[in-house]
């Protein structure tokens, strides 16, 4: 039993290097080997973190928590610990994910997108929690806190791009 809740992890391992490979081999350069192969190591990393059995926890700065249990799913549906080193975690997890958003698909993004994508991510990861805790009971806390964080983060990155790497870009095609 416990091997059944590593799978959706391989599975998703799986999926990512797939979809990097094909991404890659459609216009295969240096450059996308590197740009796709970071990527899949990144996102692989990040699986590892949010879609691997866990532990139910709560940061000590958490303050007046309100949860409930769906199933077996722990759900913080009270934004309670966003100067917590957890959040700041969240945030650094997912600004690579702003800066990849950027270098893979600035030709068609706005901020407005990048917004509505950046709040994706975050109910990505939190639902992809509760899915599998529900299922295989994977033991991770639903937190809107991580929402928020991972939206944050990936803004950030984003912004990151905009500033730094978007600039280089420029510079290459002038």
């Amino acid at each position: 039993m416990f091997v059944i809740k590593y799978l959706p992890f391989i599975g998703l391992t799986a999926l990512i290097i797939i979809g990097c490979l094909i991404a890659f081999e459609h216009r295969p350069t240096f450059k996308r080997a590197i740009v796709f192969g970071s990527l899949a190591v990144y996102l692989v990393c990040v699986a590892w973190l949010l879609f691997t059995p866990g532990r139910y926890f709560f940061d000590p700065y958490y303050v007046d928590v309100r949860y409930f249990y769906w199933h077996s799913a722990k759900i913080i549906y009270i934004p309670s610990a966003l100067r917590s080193m957890g959040s700041l975690m969240n945030v650094i997890m997912t600004i690579p994910a702003g800066v990849y958003l950027g270098i893979l698909f600035h030709k068609h993004l706005n901020w407005f997108s990048v917004g509505v994508l950046a709040v994706g991510i975050g109910l990505f990861n939190e639902g992809t929690q509760l899915v599998l805790d529900v299922l295989i009971k994977i033991q991770r806390t639903v937190d809107i806190t991580d929402v928020i964080t991972n939206a944050f983060g990936v803004l950030v990155g984003y912004l990151i791009f905009s500033m730094v790497v978007k600039p280089l870009i420029g510079k290459q095609k002038a």
